[in-house]
């Protein structure tokens, strides 16, 4: 979900009582009994309701600390209710019925700031091959043009960011260095420490890699240093539903879904679509070389119940780069420009509606 208000409990007086508050404070509130949607709409929503019965396994689960979660009980509250809040990094525990006019005056009242909240762009490909790092490389580069941008490799098997970028012999910590992080990160000594390239932070996986599983609680330090560091944080995300693919869409504000335009590649992105459900929230989708086999990107978007945001045409120069280890953004402007652009416009229009 995007903004609004999520209720995370099994209390069915809850469940009868807070949507009827949510209404009186013109938020929209979608309720979920087992949990399930918790992770996935941790950044999105603009607002948590937690029952108390469930604060405890959601504290446990050790998501990622932010504003505006609170939680909610219709029982008298106790020590193990203010500890699960606690943990959980509530702002407030409130009781329902007494406290129903506090619940509403906080539903009302926005964030009191986001500076220092970055946004956090999840980029897949809807099948191998389709061009997602080039795009992940390229949004980032270009955010970074106007402000501060970090571009995370999400893929251990990928091959490699850096050299995507000409980038593996840079001094600066890899994921290696960084997967076994515990707690808070310093984000300006991370910032300072990771590899920069063409005016952006990058943290990519050293070499050889060799199949290893990644440590979730650092990859969590790392993202959430990232988007106290960075205005703009782009993370290139293995198709395949792991724990570190998932824990980065949990970090991510929006996502961006790339398909080339052929029927393989569109059946692949239907199936990636249908494994990670709600885990991509509602992704941008860009067709690539719309045509070239008879496929409009209006019948691919339909045929996948997205909406289109844009398409784009392969440039040989941008591949003649990447063979030869450059980034593949150069001076100028181009089609991947221009598409970049109107990537990272599409949220700051809607921003300002």
């Amino acid at each position: 979900m995007s903004g609004g208000a999520l209720l995370v409990t099994t209390d069915d007086s809850l469940i009868a009582a807070v949507p009827r508050l949510c209404a009186l404070a013109g938020v929209h509130c979608e309720v979920d009994r087992d949990s399930s949607a918790a992770r996935a709409a941790w950044r999105y929503a603009a607002v948590i309701l937690v029952g108390a019965e469930v604060a405890r396994a959601l504290a446990a689960a050790r998501l990622p600390r932010r504003e505006r979660v609170l939680v909610l009980t219709a029982q008298a509250t106790d020590a193990a209710c203010w500890q699960s809040a606690l943990q959980l990094g509530a702002d407030a525990v409130l009781r329902l019925p007494e406290d129903e006019a506090e619940l509403v005056d906080r539903l009302r009242t926005p964030p009191a700031s986001t500076l220092g909240v970055a946004r956090v762009i999840a980029v897949m490909g809807g099948r191998g091959g389709a061009g997602a790092s080039t795009l992940a490389t390229a949004l980032a580069m270009t955010a970074g043009r106007s402000g501060s941008a970090v571009l995370l490799d999400g893929d251990p098997l990928g091959g490699g960011l850096d050299v995507l970028v000409g980038a593996e012999s840079a001094p600066g910590l890899r994921w290696d260095d960084l997967a076994a992080t515990r707690g808070r990160l310093d984000a300006g000594a991370f910032a300072s420490a990771i590899c920069t390239v063409g005016g952006i932070g990058l943290v990519s996986w050293g070499r050889p890699v060799n199949g290893r599983s990644v440590d979730v609680e650092g990859v969590s330090a790392v993202l959430d240093a990232a988007s106290r560091a960075f205005a703009t944080v782009v993370v290139d995300v293995a198709r395949s539903l792991t724990p570190l693919s998932e824990r980065c869409l949990e970090a991510a504000t929006e996502s961006v879904v790339i398909v080339p335009a052929d029927v393989r590649s569109v059946s692949a992105t239907a199936a990636l679509l249908a494994s990670f459900g709600r885990r991509l929230g509602t992704p941008a989708l860009v067709v690539r070389d719309p045509g070239g086999a008879g496929l409009s990107a209006k019948d691919i978007a339909a045929s996948l119940g997205m909406s289109l945001t844009a398409t784009l045409r392969s440039d040989p120069n941008v591949h003649a780069a990447a063979q030869r280890g450059e980034p593949p953004l150069r001076r100028g402007r181009c089609g991947l420009t221009q598409l970049c652009e109107l990537v990272l416009s599409i949220r700051a229009t809607r921003d300002a509606a």
